[in-house]
């Protein structure tokens, strides 16, 4: 005659499932934002290649960061009279999509800043350096990962409004002006101005 199941067995099974389980989703979390991680490093690549597109139509020289005008519909459908770096690149990587990072908290709807989570390197639109006198493109900063309140910008300055959101295990994606795009540890960015952020 078979016999069930004791109450002890039972919660043997139980107790051999959660430990599993305590093992493993860990292990699934980090996979999910490896995922996320490369799928933002994707999106970067595509920003910077658009940015640099939009700079080979207009002198090499980068979008500007905000300027005004009248009125503008934005790709979202919205209108307003802020046109940003980002709605400038919009007809040379025509996906809204992209411009959201997997891992940030909100979409970008294609209208203003509030859902965007990359910046522009504040130095490349305010100094307005052609692409060709960028002294080391390969290690120059374009684009990254970016905190809400620097929607569309990022600068060298650590600060709490401006600065690389190293949501991505400690690092952020970044683009630089040679059009590659690759994952920096947070704290290399924090130094070497002169290397990193300035093009002169």
């Amino acid at each position: 005659m078979r016999r069930g199941f004791t109450l002890i067995e039972l919660l043997v099974v139980i107790a051999i499932i959660a430990i599993l389980a305590a093992i493993l989703f860990p292990v699934f979390a980090r996979a999910r934002e490896k995922a996320r991680q490369s799928s933002c490093l994707s999106n970067v690549k595509q920003l910077t290649l658009g940015i640099l597109m939009y700079a080979d139509d207009y002198d090499e020289k980068f979008p500007v960061q905000d300027y005004t005008v009248a009125a503008v519909t934005y790709p979202g459908g919205g209108t307003g009279t802020h046109v940003r770096w980002f709605h400038a690149i919009y007809p040379y990587v025509k996906n809204v999509q992209i411009f959201s990072c997997p891992s940030a908290p909100d979409r970008w709807n294609g209208n203003d800043t509030d859902e965007l989570r990359y910046g522009i390197n504040t130095f490349l639109p305010y100094y307005q350096i052609p692409l060709a006198e960028i002294e080391e493109p390969a290690s120059t900063l374009m684009l990254a990962d970016s905190i809400g309140g620097s929607s569309y910008r990022i600068h060298a300055v650590w600060s709490s409004s401006y600065h690389i959101d190293p949501r991505h295990n400690g690092g952020a994606n970044v683009g630089l002006c040679d059009g590659h795009a690759k994952w920096y540890q947070c704290s290399e960015t924090r130094h070497d101005i002169d290397v990193i952020w300035d093009p002169r």
